[in-house]
This record gives structure tokens, C-alpha cells and sequence, in this order.
């Protein structure tokens, strides 16, 4: 593996190393570099001396290099798949599934369909007065986009948010997590194999006081940021002093409702998958399960029976369903979790506790019920394998418990009903609500990504988060050979009755005082035309006859 930076194309070594360790093993994997101020100043130069020729580079090009970079990927998939789990300690299996396959995906969807995004699209006026202009809206690249990755996916999230910066028009400055800074800079590796011109993405694991110096850079146009709440609002902070553009996705604590007549077994495998898968490291994971009280205690205990089938092991056994959690502090905060839930009188059915005979992070994937919202297991997040359990009543208690959240990321519900879906789909307050499902829509390059509250604020992926990396710009074009307009100067008296009269020919609502508006103009219809083409007031007959 590759630890050097990538700057303006070029593989770089610095005076400062950091070891990556398996969280399986606990060996070291070996030594990346860590960038410095200079290299951190000279990867914006990069990514600021590129933006121009990137953004005007054709979309046909731009295409051609996704698709080499897709082929690239197919190809070097499982090598990458295998980096991932040494490095982040996930099962080789659900890697491939979950980051490799998704990035595939992702590469092909930006070539097809995404650079369509920056087309101008046509608009059409309101006014009847300026009819007769061209108006259009353009998205425009905002220029050196800074994105700041996190550990738990780390080749899926930074190729999102680098592919739809790219795709948008801008270059990327992207600082991978320390933790595994080997996957970000495959990532960069990839795309450098494809063709991608120097400085367009630049990747530079280095320590936090110089991803301060990245945020507040003036030449960073746009920060994109996935963690922590806390650390989410230091960003916020440091951005608005350059009031730089920011999409900051800061966790979940996401609730997961089944209805009595949902399908009890696909609900509960789709529990045990959505709260355990990747273990438990995901903003969209199950945190908070409610299930409807007369259906309780057979589904829980199928849930039990589930959870005390999944194999625990070596990450890169494709037979492996669950691996070690990621880092040591990760680990002990979800014991801490455990442990104050059981004090206060929650029940562990089964799991939370350390596997002795493996070195790495692992512990078993744990169930609680007697859970409610007073333990920090029900409130903050835990990301972690562990599944907490309450029961409800009726649908509106359920509803009230998932929107009693600081987050508001994902959350799924579970039925038959349609019109129980979409009453779900309506009042849950989170930026995505999938039905019969879970944590699918992350790996849909179609669809957004982000949430509400404590969330975060922004979206990413997609035509909507890739706006949120664009300028978008209103223009207007007026050919019309016309000497003034009527509302330049001079004004007078005449032209204030005029409006007026013209106010109340499109918007009063009793037709007769319509009429005697329009008696008032035909009269001055040649001094209007003067000022106003006729054809304005042709195009807005339909409107002006379905009031």
C-alpha cells in the first residue's frame, strides 16, 4: 500500500509518518505520510490552479474518464475490498457489497446521468411585463471543494461527496481519516489511473490543526463534512469566518417502527441486518427499535434467535458476518452505553460483551428491551452493534417516540398498509423514510443524503446535493428593440394608474371590475406597445382567463 500524499498529480513523502492498524489483529499495516502546512497550502494552490481547465472540460470527457475509472475500480475491486476490511476491520463480503458495488455504481450513474446536472435549464417569467425575456438557470461550480471523511465507510463516503463535487464542476481537496488513510488515497489512486488532470483531486490525510487551516483556507469555495455533532459546529464556526459554503452530516440516532401487520420475519432479519451490518458504525443504522406491543414478544425473541446466529470472526472470511468495531474509544463508548442502560433497568438479552479469544476490537452484538428514553442508549448516538427495544401502543405513539430525537437522519417503518406508510412517511421528521427497508438509500447515487437537527444541515449525492456545490445563477436576456421599458423612468402620474389598472386586470377577482380595468387600457394600448411587446399580453391570456 501507497502512503504518500497525492498533490497536483504527483505522489509526495513528508518528515511525519502514522502508523494504520488492523483493529482485527492489532498489527500495524504499515505507515502513510501525514501532510504538513506547506503540503496542505500547496494541495489548494492545486486545487484552485486546476478548477478552470476542469470546469470547462467537455462533458464528454468528463465521461470517458468516469467510465475508465469504473473499469479501473471493477477491475482492482477486490484488492480494494480487501484493503478496506484489513484497515477498517469490516467483513470482506459487506465491503465489497457495501462500498466497492455502491462506488461502481455511483461512477456510472455521474458519467450517464449526473453531468446532466449542469446544463442550464429553461425558466419561464410570471410576470406578463417581461414575457419576452430569456431566462434561464445556470449552475455554476463554486470552485475548490475541501471534503473532511470519516473512518467508517472509507472509500464509499469520500468517492460520494469527491464524485459529485467533481461532477458539479469543482476540484477536491480531500482529507481522509487517519484512521484509514490508506482506503482515501486508493480512492485517489483510482481516479489518477483514469486520467484525471493534476490537482483536480488532491488527498492529504494530516492532523486536525491543519484541517482547521483547510476550513478557513479563502481559496476553499465549499466544505463538505461527515462526524460528529460537536465537531460539526466547531466547522460551521470556522467556515463563516470566509462565510465558506458547508454540507455537514453529523450522525443519526435513527428509529426503525413495526406495525402489527408487517411481515414479522422480514422485519426482524431486516433489524438485525440494519442494526448490526458494518457493526453498527453507520449514521443510518437502526439505533431505536419500537414494535407495536401485541406482537412484541415473538418478534423479539426472533430477533434474539437472529442476532445469536451472526458470525463473528476474521474480516476477510467472505463466511464472516460481523468484524471488530473500528477503533478502541468506539468500543468503550458502547459499553458505556450498555452498561448505563442495564443500571437504570434495561435487560441485555443477549451480546455486549468482548470476545476473549480474538486480539482486535470485537464484541457481540447485544439487545436490550426495557429501554426508554431516559438512557443515553435512546438519545445519543451509540454506533456500535447494539440493538435497543421498546414497546408500542398505537401508531401515534410511535411516531412521537421516533420524532423524540436531536437527530433526524433516516428511520424506517414496517408494514403492509399503505396508508400507514405514507402517514410514516409524512410525519417522521428525517430526510429520508424508507418502508419495508433500511439504510438503502445512502448507496443510491440518485437519491439525497442528510437530515434534520442535530443531523446537520445540507444534502449531498445526487442532483440536489450536487447543488448544493453550485452556484446557482438566475440569467435574463432582453432583445427586444424597444427605446424603455414602461416601468424606467420618468414616472408620472399617468404610468401609477396605468399599474394600477393593470394590477387589477390579473389579479382582482369580480370580473366586472376586470373589465372596467381593461376598458381603462384599451385606450393607451399604443403607448404601451411602445414600451411593451404585444405578444406579452398574448402569453398571458390563459391566465389571465382561468382566474
Amino acid at each position: 500500500m501507497d502512503g504518500r500524499l497525492i498533490i497536483d498529480g504527483r505522489r509526495l513523502e513528508t518528515t511525519e509518518l502514522q502508523a494504520s492498524t488492523n483493529p482485527a489483529t492489532l498489527e500495524s499495516l504499515g505507515r502513510f505520510h501525514l501532510a504538513a502546512h506547506e503540503n496542505c497550502e500547496e494541495a489548494v494552490r492545486a486545487a484552485k490552479s486546476a478548477y478552470p481547465a476542469w470546469r470547462d472540460m467537455s462533458a464528454g470527457e468528463k465521461k470517458r474518464l468516469l467510465l475508465r475509472a469504473k473499469q479501473g475500480l471493477l477491475a482492482r475491486g477486490p484488492e480494494i475490498a480487501e484493503v478496506i476490511a484489513r484497515e477498517k476491520g469490516g467483513p470482506i463480503t459487506e465491503t465489497y457489497a457495501k462500498e466497492v458495488f455502491p462506488v461502481l455504481e455511483a461512477l456510472d450513474y455521474y458519467a450517464r446521468f449526473g453531468l446532466r446536472h449542469t446544463r442550464p435549464q429553461k425558466s419561464r417569467p410570471h410576470i406578463f411585463l417581461f414575457t419576452h425575456k430569456i431566462t434561464r438557470y445556470r449552475f455554476q461550480a463554486l470552485g475548490p471543494s475541501l471534503i473532511i471523511s470519516p473512518w467508517n465507510y472509507p472509500f464509499l463516503i469520500p468517492a460520494f461527496d469527491a464524485l459529485s463535487a467533481l461532477a458539479a464542476g469543482n476540484t477536491v481537496v480531500l482529507r481522509p481519516s487517519t484512521t484509514t488513510a490508506f482506503t482515501g488515497l486508493i480512492l485517489g489512486e483510482l481516479l489518477q489511473e483514469a486520467g484525471l488532470p493534476p490537482g483536480v483531486l488532491n488527498v492529504i490525510p494530516c492532523r486536525t490543526q491543519h484541517v482547521e487551516g483547510l476550513i478557513t483556507h479563502p481559496d476553499v469555495r465549499s466544505v463538505l463534512f461527515t462526524g460528529s455533532t460537536e465537531v460539526g459546529k466547531k466547522i460551521m464556526a470556522m467556515a463563516s469566518q470566509n462565510l465558506t459554503n458547508i454540507t455537514l452530516e453529523l450522525g443519526g440516532k435513527d428509529p426503525m417502527i413495526v406495525c402489527r401487520d408487517a411481515d414479522a420475519e422480514r422485519a426482524a432479519r431486516g433489524a438485525v441486518w440494519g442494526a448490526f451490518a458494518n457493526c453498527g458504525q453507520s449514521c443510518g443504522s437502526v439505533e431505536r427499535l419500537y414494535v407495536q406491543r401485541d406482537i412484541a414478544p415473538e418478534f423479539i425473541a426472533r430477533i434474539e434467535a437472529l442476532a445469536r446466529e451472526i458470525a463473528v470472526g476474521d474480516p476477510l472470511d467472505p463466511d464472516t458476518d460481523l468484524g471488530p468495531m473500528a477503533t478502541l474509544p468506539q468500543l468503550r463508548l458502547v459499553e458505556e452505553h450498555i452498561g448505563e442502560a442495564v443500571e437504570k433497568g434495561a435487560k441485555l438479552l443477549c451480546g455486549g460483551d468482548r470476545i476473549p479469544e480474538f486480539k482486535g476490537y470485537f464484541i457481540r452484538p447485544a439487545i436490550l428491551t426495557g429501554v426508554d428514553h431516559s438512557m443515553r442508549i435512546m438519545r445519543e448516538e451509540t454506533f456500535g452493534p447494539v440493538l435497543p427495544i421498546m414497546e408500542f401502543g398505537e401508531l401515534e405513539e410511535a411516531l412521537a417516540l421516533a420524532n423524540d430525537s436531536d437527530y433526524g437522519l433516516t428511520a424506517s417503518v414496517w408494514t403492509r398498509s399503505r396508508r400507514t406508510a405514507e402517514r410514516c412517511a409524512e410525519t417522521l421528521e428525517t430526510g429520508t423514510v424508507s418502508v419495508n427497508d433500511h439504510m438503502s438509500s445512502f448507496p443510491e447515487p440518485s437519491a439525497i443524503w442528510g437530515g434534520i437537527k442535530q443531523t446537520g444541515i445540507g444534502r449531498s449525492h445526487g442532483p440536489y446535493g450536487m447543488r448544493e456545490l453550485q452556484n446557482i445563477k438566475y440569467t435574463t436576456l432582453d432583445f427586444v428593440r424597444k427605446p424603455s421599458l414602461l416601468w424606467w423612468f420618468p414616472y408620472s402620474r399617468r404610468a401609477y394608474r396605468l399599474f394600477q389598472d393593470a394590477a387589477g386586470l390579473y389579479h382582482h377577482p369580480s370580473w366586472a371590475q376586470k373589465g372596467r380595468n381593461l376598458g381603462a387600457l384599451i385606450p393607451r394600448l399604443a403607448e404601451i406597445r411602445r414600451k411593451v411587446p404585444l405578444r406579452n399580453f398574448i402569453r398571458s391570456l390563459p391566465r389571465l382567463l382561468s382566474k
